[in-house]
């Protein structure tokens, strides 16, 4: 029986900035921005603790083409204490992190690849001396790419799995841009084995077999509309069977969405008592994260409608809940939005 086990995830963003909370909350700006690379450093830990044969990142490493060099630099450190345990590690470009952008002079560990955006390459995956899976991959050269790239590829039916890694919009999926589209069937008809797909940031099974095709989302959530797990695909091939296609949370930080009916409210203090309620099921549910971050929406015919709306008072009851919750573990940062009507 030949398997090959390997970690697919997608869509990093290292570096997000997290304008709007940030913003709002500027001692909550460090921890954000390092969430991303901590949930990547999870995936690190997940490899080598699973001992796995290579990890695939299929696009957006990073969020934006003026990434930083110190940002590079982590990223590298991670890919190298992989590559020190003998993990290969393959790697294509974006829509957010084009070839183009990229720093070209930085040198990569020894077992990385980075795929061109030229045509698309395949390289082997070894183990003890033998090729057990082919990875082939296409960059983007540049940010906009809509052209359908999954129609360059083309398994050459060498010895081992065929695993295609690609940044794509499969069916023109709502709420992404529709870069490199194609369809279930053009992915198909490359007769692989597996499809790592990146860009939608939802995990989510195609096709189950023959070929499998997964999108593993991406790795944290950056704002309350992706709330829900976020993490990578931790991928067993064999060929005594179907793929085994299990899904390992990584997010450090939770976004989590609710609403609160205020139709019993008589006072503000029963407005604070609510939210607080509301976080600490919350926080709980967010355990062992580090931080959640809650966007709660107030509802509900209330006689304190009014009171609501006055200027000044979501801010205070926003800084109330921060308070509140100084030193809490998992820390937590709300977002506080007004539904409600009056009696």
């Amino acid at each position: 029986m030949a398997e090959f086990r390997f970690i697919h995830c997608s869509d990093l963003h290292i570096d997000s900035p997290f304008k709007g909370l940030t913003s709002q909350a500027p001692s909550l700006a460090s921890a954000l921005r390092e969430s991303t690379f901590k949930a990547f450093k999870e995936i690190s830990r997940l490899a080598l603790q699973e001992k796995v044969d290579a990890v695939l990142i299929a696009g957006d490493v990073f969020d934006g083409a003026d990434r930083s060099l110190q940002a590079q630099l982590k990223f590298r450190r991670i890919l190298k204490e992989l590559s020190d345990e003998n993990i290969q590690s393959f790697i294509v470009h974006g829509n957010h992190d084009p070839l183009n952008s990229w720093a070209h002079t930085l040198e990569w560990p020894e077992h990385v690849t980075i795929f061109p955006g030229n045509k698309v390459h395949h390289v082997p995956v070894k183990k003890e001396g033998k090729n057990i899976a082919w990875v082939y991959g296409i960059s983007y050269p540049q940010k906009e790419v809509t052209e359908n790239l999954a129609l360059k590829f083309k398994n050459e039916k060498k010895e081992g799995f065929s695993i295609g890694l690609l940044h794509t919009n499969v069916g023109q999926q709502p709420g992404h841009d529709n870069y490199a589209p194609c369809s279930i069937n053009d992915l198909v008809s490359r007769n692989f084995d597996y499809w790592a797909l990146g860009h939608i940031h939802e995990f989510k099974v195609l096709r189950e077999s023959d070929p499998a095709i997964v999108y593993s989302g991406n790795t944290q959530a950056r704002h309350s509309r992706e709330a829900g797990q976020k993490g990578c695909c931790l991928v067993t091939l064999s060929t005594d069977g179907p793929p085994d296609i299990r899904f390992i949370s990584t997010d450090v930080v939770a976004y989590r969405s609710a609403t609160i009916d205020l139709q019993a409210a008589e006072s503000i203090n029963d407005v604070l008592s609510s939210i607080q309620v509301q976080c600490e099921e919350l926080a709980k549910e967010s355990i062992p994260r580090e931080g959640l971050v809650a966007r709660l929406t107030l509802t509900g015919r209330t006689s304190i409608h009014k009171e609501l709306q006055t200027a000044g008072v979501i801010n205070a009851l926003t800084e109330e809940i921060h308070i509140f919750f100084e030193g809490h573990s998992p820390w937590v940062s709300v977002e506080l939005g007004t539904q409600t009507a009056g009696t």
